[in-house]
C-alpha cells in the first residue's frame, strides 16, 4: 500500500498508482531527501535573548517573579551577573552584545562625544549617529551570525540599528520608545513563526522597563515591586507563545539585564561649581554618578587640583581608573573620568539639580562602581543547550556572547570573555 507521502509526491509529478515501480527508486531518493532536511531542521538550535533593562539582581528575591522562577527551576538562574564599568546601558547592552570591555568596543556612555569624528553620539540633535557603525568597536553576536551565514533579528537592542562592519540583522527595527510591550513581544514570535528557510537563528530584544521605574521610584520601593511583577507576566504571556510553536523544543531562551540599581538620597548631593572653576571645563559627558570632562587647552593640571578638593567623588585621568574598573584608555572617556561616592548623586550647579527633578526627582540610579553588588544585573536561561535547576554563582557580563556563540555553533570573535568561564551552565559541552 502507498503511503500518504507517496500518494502526495506521486500527485505533485502526475504520477499513477500503476506507475509506480518505474519510479521506486525515484521516490525513494524524494523520501531520503525530505527524511533528511526533516533532520537538518530538528538539529537547529534558536536563541532568543530578551533584555531588561536595569533589573537588579535580587527584584526576584522581593517580587512576585512566578515565570522567572519557572525559568530557574527548568533552567540556569544566576546568583548575580556583573556588570561591566560605566555601570550604564548602551556600555553594557554592547558589552553583553560583543564581550568586549566599554573601553575596548568604544560605548562608553549613553551619549557622548567624539573627539575623532567631532561628532555627538546619541544626541538629540544627532539621533542618526546610533545608525553609524563607525560609533561602534568589536564585533556583535548578530554580525558573527550573519558573517557564518546565520539569519538574525534584532528589535531595539543596542547597536543593531547600526551598519556595524556593514553589517545589521537581517530583521531590526528603529528604536521607537513608544512601541507597547504587547507588540514587541508579537513581533518577535512573527519572526518565530516565519518559514524554515527565513526564520532567525538568534533573536534579540529590549525592554526598557524595570530602569525607568527604578530611577523614578528607586529600588526599594514597593511599587516597583508591582512594576517587576507585571513584567514577569509578560513574560509569561512570551512563553505561552513560544510553547505554541512546532519547533519549541529548539529554543534557548535567555533572559538578561545590563545593569542593576542604586537608592538615593536627596540629601547627599555635590555640586561641583562650589568646588571648580567652570571656565576651565570645555566640555564634559553625563551627569551623576559619573562624568567624562574635558577641559581646556591647558588647564588639565589647574583643573586636576580643583577636583582634587571635591568631597564624595574619585576621580582619575584617562587610562588610569582603579585596576578593578578594567577601565583603559579610549578617547571618548576625554580628559578625567569622575566617580561620584555610592547613593550620591553629582551636578555641575544647584541650578542643574533643581531642572532635572523638575522632571521628576530621581530615586535611583545606576553608573556607579561595579564593585557595589545595587550594579549587578539577572540572567537566566532555559532551553536544550542549558542544564535544568541549577544556580550558577556570579559571573561577568563579558562571557554572555561566549554563551549565545555556542548556543548558536558559530566561531566566536575575539573577546575579553571566555567560555570556559561559563561552560558549567550548559547540558554538555566539548572546548578546545
Amino acid at each position: 500500500m502507498l503511503t500518504s507521502l507517496n500518494k502526495l509526491i506521486m500527485k505533485r509529478f502526475n504520477f499513477t498508482y500503476y506507475s509506480f515501480p518505474r519510479m521506486a527508486a525515484f521516490l525513494a531518493i524524494l523520501i531520503l531527501a525530505s527524511c533528511s532536511a526533516q533532520q537538518k531542521e530538528s538539529e537547529e538550535n534558536y536563541l532568543v535573548v530578551l533584555s531588561l533593562d536595569g533589573f537588579r539582581w535580587d527584584y526576584v528575591d522581593r517580587a512576585h517573579t512566578p515565570n522567572l522562577d519557572y525559568l530557574a527551576k527548568n533552567g540556569v538562574k544566576a546568583e548575580r551577573l556583573v556588570s561591566s564599568w560605566p555601570t550604564t546601558t548602551f556600555a553594557n547592552h554592547y558589552t553583553l552584545a560583543t564581550g568586549l570591555l566599554p573601553h575596548k568596543h568604544g560605548i562608553v556612555a549613553n551619549r557622548f562625544y567624539d573627539p575623532e569624528f567631532n561628532e555627538d553620539y546619541n544626541s538629540p540633535e544627532n539621533r542618526a549617529s546610533v545608525w553609524d557603525g563607525k560609533f561602534y568597536g568589536g564585533e556583535p553576536i548578530w554580525v558573527s551570525a550573519e558573517k557564518q551565514g546565520l539569519t538574525t533579528a534584532s528589535c531595539f537592542w543596542v547597536g543593531s540599528e547600526a551598519d556595524v562592519q556593514g553589517i545589521r540583522p537581517s530583521y531590526w527595527k528603529k528604536y521607537d520608545h513608544d512601541m507597547p510591550y504587547s507588540d514587541r513581544i508579537d513581533t518577535v514570535v512573527h519572526w518565530l513563526n516565519l518559514p524554515d528557510e527565513a526564520r532567525p537563528r538568534l533573536v534579540m530584544w529590549y525592554l526598557d522597563e524595570p530602569d525607568s521605574g527604578g530611577h523614578r521610584y528607586g529600588p526599594t520601593n514597593d511599587t516597583l515591586m508591582n512594576l517587576v511583577s507585571g513584567l514577569d507576566s509578560l513574560i509569561g504571556v512570551f512563553l505561552n507563545e513560544i510553547k505554541a510553536l512546532p519547533h519549541y523544543a529548539q529554543i534557548n531562551f535567555i533572559v538578561v539585564s545590563d545593569h542593576g540599581m542604586m537608592q538615593l538620597s536627596t540629601d547627599k548631593r555635590v555640586y561641583l561649581d562650589e568646588y571648580v572653576d567652570t571656565t576651565l571645563v570645555a566640555y564634559s559627558d553625563g551627569l551623576f554618578p559619573t562624568m567624562n570632562v574635558k577641559a581646556k587647552d591647558g588647564m588639565q593640571d589647574s583643573l586636576a587640583a580643583q577636583l582634587a578638593r571635591v568631597p564624595h567623588i574619585r576621580f582619575w585621568k584617562n587610562g588610569e581608573a582603579p585596576a578593578h574598573l578594567e577601565s583603559g584608555y579610549h578617547p571618548r572617556f576625554h580628559d578625567f573620568v569622575l566617580l561620584v561616592d555610592d547613593y550620591y548623586s553629582m551636578y555641575w550647579s544647584v541650578e542643574q539639580s533643581r531642572r532635572r527633578d523638575a522632571r521628576g526627582v530621581m530615586m535611583g540610579a545606576h553608573g556607579f562602581d561595579n564593585a557595589n553588588t545595587d550594579m549587578h544585573g539577572i540572567f537566566f536561561a532555559m532551553g536544550p543547550q542549558f542544564k535544568s535547576d541549577y544556580i550558577r554563582p556570579p559571573f561577568r557580563n563579558l562571557h554572555v556572547y561566549s554563551i549565545m556563540a555556542h548556543v548558536l555553533g558559530i566561531q566566536p570573535a575575539e573577546t575579553d570573555g571566555s567560555l570556559k568561564e561559563v561552560e558549567d551552565v550548559f547540558q554538555q559541552i566539548e572546548t578546545k
